[in-house]
């Protein structure tokens, strides 16, 4: 697809409240396209958590995407889909918190909360024997 193209389909994509997404084509001539997903949401740092999340901010992730990568439309929206997941999977590994000190088990922004992430992600999952 041709950068501008892919630009404009982004443009038209609309997700939950709080969310926005914009495409701009970059300036160099190359097909690339920077995506900016703009995502209304609250502090996830473990002082907010304990004042009940009080402090709105918002995101603004980025991701540089090669437009001649997609032959057609629902090819580009199955990658923004994807990019949509592995933002939330971030996010809720920021927010999940486990008991009175808000201990984030699985933060993607710690040594251990990575490993702790990948130790489980790896693991297969086990059938249901009754199945």
């Amino acid at each position: 697809m041709e950068a501008q193209q892919v630009a404009d389909l982004i443009n038209q994509v609309s997700f939950r409240p709080g969310w926005e997404f914009r495409a701009d084509v970059m300036a160099d001539g190359a097909p690339l396209v920077i995506v900016q997903a703009l995502v209304e949401t609250v502090n996830s740092d473990r002082d907010q958590a304990l004042r009940g999340y009080p402090e709105k901010i918002l995101l603004v992730p980025e991701a540089i995407i090669d437009a001649a990568e997609y032959v057609i439309a629902d090819d580009l929206y199955t990658a923004i889909f994807q990019w949509i997941i592995d933002l939330e999977i971030h996010e809720c590994r920021e927010f999940f918190r486990v008991g009175p000190d808000k201990d984030a088990p699985f933060h993607p922004h710690r040594p251990e909360g990575q490993s702790a992430w990948d130790a489980i992600v790896r693991e297969p999952v086990a059938e249901d024997a009754g199945a």
